[in-house]
């Protein structure tokens, strides 16, 4: 591989983790405008629910987000695949949330979010996010009901 191909997709995969680190610091400013401005116009947000396009991504963001007084996520393990103006991802998260309804004990949620992107306008956007849930602790009655990594070993 050439040196100019190397450093190509090196710009093109370090704007795709710009990308899911804006998405993350636009969650913990509590700006769901913002978070989904990440995605394309035909962008679909999976969130225990699927939502198509910015519109309906910030709504749901909106009733998910009304919830915490304060959020703060952490990405790790970023993988990016590139096969030209497309790409796939997966990030592990691990987000800290502080819950309006019980400030004492926050909420500690991991899990995955799953990507398919697309360069739109000479941008990275997200096609598709899918969030996974693999644990959590003080979510409530549903703190169990996450799928884990799917293929991978069982809760």
């Amino acid at each position: 591989m050439s040196t100019d191909l190397i450093i190509r997709e090196l710009a093109e995969k370090q704007a795709i983790h710009e990308l899911m680190a804006h998405y993350a610091d636009r969650i913990d400013a509590n700006d769901p405008a913002g978070a989904a401005a990440c995605f394309a116009e035909d962008g679909l947000g999976v969130y225990w629910q699927d939502c198509v396009g910015p519109k309906a991504i910030e709504e749901r963001l909106i009733g998910i987000l009304d919830r915490f007084h304060a959020t703060s996520h952490h990405l790790s393990n970023v993988q990016i695949r590139l096969n030209g103006d497309r790409a796939t991802a997966q990030s592990y998260v691990y987000a800290f949330h502080r819950l309006k309804a019980d400030m004492e004990n926050p909420m500690h949620y991991w899990g995955r979010w799953v990507d398919e992107l697309a360069k739109v306008d000479g941008q990275w956007k997200f096609k598709r996010r899918e969030v996974v849930g693999i644990g959590s602790i003080n979510r409530g009655a549903d703190d169990l009901d996450h799928p884990g990594h799917p293929g991978r070993l069982a809760r």
